[in-house]
This record gives structure tokens, C-alpha cells and sequence, in this order.
């Protein structure tokens, strides 16, 4: 009688390795420039500088820095819409704008330049200010650094939101909007010597430069990616 026959061993085929790959390091895992702190503490004491000849009328400049709809349109001073950037009202609203102003501006200085910082957040605080007081009364003044601080606040914002691929796009948007309720949204009751109007339009006009210098630079930060293959055996 023939022996059983013996069944082949069978060997279960072993599944592929997993392969999935991540963002290692993005153009923001890089070191800020190390001339950032410099240029941002300079502009920084020039708009203290400014503040003190405002409020000690050096020069009795006092009343050829303030921005009215009167002075801009009708008179044609159109400096008025950057020298009153330098103008603050008294030392309290000096320093609250001077602390957010040096900390974006470093950030924005160091990753992207002198450029974005300051010669275009300037150039944009113009233009805030150009757009504010063409709804205010005629002789309301404007004066202030804040619509500056927030275009400076938007375009960082969106910048951080474009470039930080390491995390989800619902990670990065909960940090934005918690940096952005947190930072600027008022903490106090309206006040009308505040100009929010120059605060909203200065966020906008950031976010949107902000979308829009991503755009033109898209090649070079995405050449800073460095992208790491995992393999899950």
C-alpha cells in the first residue's frame, strides 16, 4: 500500500512594504536671517523716534505728520499717509503696536527679506491709510502704526498657512485662526478713538499679499522641501 502522499508546504506570500512618505523641512525650518534682528530693531527706533517728535511737536511737526481726508485729498500732501505711521497719540499706544511691530517684522524679515519687510509693509500701510480716511470725516485724523501691524499680522498668517506642509491643512488652520482670535481680535470694549477700520483692511490687504507672494515665489519654496520615503516592512 502506497504511503499517503505529502501535501506541499504552503507559504503564505508576505505583503508588500509600506511605503508612505512625509514633509522633513519646508523653506520655515530654516534659521531666520541673522541680519533680521537688526533691520527690525533699526525701523523699530525710527518709529519710536517718530513718536517722540509727534508727541514733543520737535520741529513743531507735530501738525505735518497727521493724515486727514483734507490734508491727503484736497491738499494733495500725500507724504501725510506715511508720516503718520510714525505718529502715536501717546506712549501706551506706542508700545502696543511697537511689540507686535518688532515680532512680525522679524519673522517677516528673516524668512522673506527686506523686501516684504519693511519697504512693502510700509508701502501697504500707505495705501491702508489711503483707503481709510476717504470714509472718514474731513478733518479726522488717522495716525498710527496698527493697519501696518495687521497687514504685517495677515500676510505672515498666510504664509505660515501655505508654507507649513508638515502639518494638515486643519492642523495649520486651527493655529491661524487660534493665533488670530488670540493676537488680534480687540480684548477691550470699543473704543472710538481706535480705528478698526484701518485694523480690517490692513488684515485683508496682508492675507492677500501674503497668497499672492507665495505664488510668484512657489518655485523657490518648494525647492526648500525635503521629503523623507518611509518604508514599513
Amino acid at each position: 500500500m502506497d504511503p499517503s502522499p505529502v501535501s506541499p508546504e504552503y507559504t503564505q506570500p508576505s505583503a508588500p512594504p509600506l511605503i508612505w512618505q512625509r514633509v522633513r523641512e519646508t523653506w520655515l525650518s530654516q534659521k531666520p536671517s541673522k541680519y533680521a534682528s537688526i533691520i527690525t530693531a533699526v525701523t523699530t527706533l525710527l518709529l519710536v523716534l517718530g513718536s517722540l517728535i509727534y508727541q514733543t511737536n520737535f520741529l513743531h511737526l507735530h501738525h505735518w505728520m497727521e493724515a486727514t481726508q483734507t490734508a491727503v485729498f484736497d491738499q494733495h500732501q500725500w507724504w501725510r499717509l506715511w508720516t503718520t505711521l510714525f505718529a502715536h497719540a501717546d506712549v501706551g499706544h506706542l508700545v502696543s503696536n511697537s511689540i507686535l511691530f518688532f515680532i512680525l517684522g522679524y519673522f517677516l524679515t528673516g524668512y522673506f527679506g527686506v523686501f516684504l519687510f519693511p519697504l512693502a509693509a510700509f508701502a501697504f500701510g500707505g495705501l491702508t491709510n489711503w483707503i481709510v480716511i476717504a470714509s472718514y470725516p474731513p478733518t479726522v485724523a488717522l495716525i498710527g502704526v496698527s493697519g501696518v501691524v495687521y497687514w504685517m499680522g495677515g500676510a505672515w498668517l498666510a504664509l505660515y498657512f501655505l508654507l507649513d506642509r508638515r502639518r494638515t491643512y486643519f492642523q495649520r488652520t486651527l493655529r491661524i485662526v487660534g493665533v488670530a482670535l488670540g493676537i488680534f481680535m480687540p480684548a477691550t470694549a470699543f473704543d472710538p478713538a481706535i480705528s478698526y477700520k484701518a485694523h480690517l483692511v490692513g488684515f485683508i490687504l496682508g492675507l492677500t499679499y501674503g497668497f499672492l507672494y507665495y505664488w510668484r515665489h512657489q518655485k523657490t519654496f518648494k525647492q526648500a522641501l525635503v521629503i523623507e520615503t518611509i518604508i514599513d516592512e
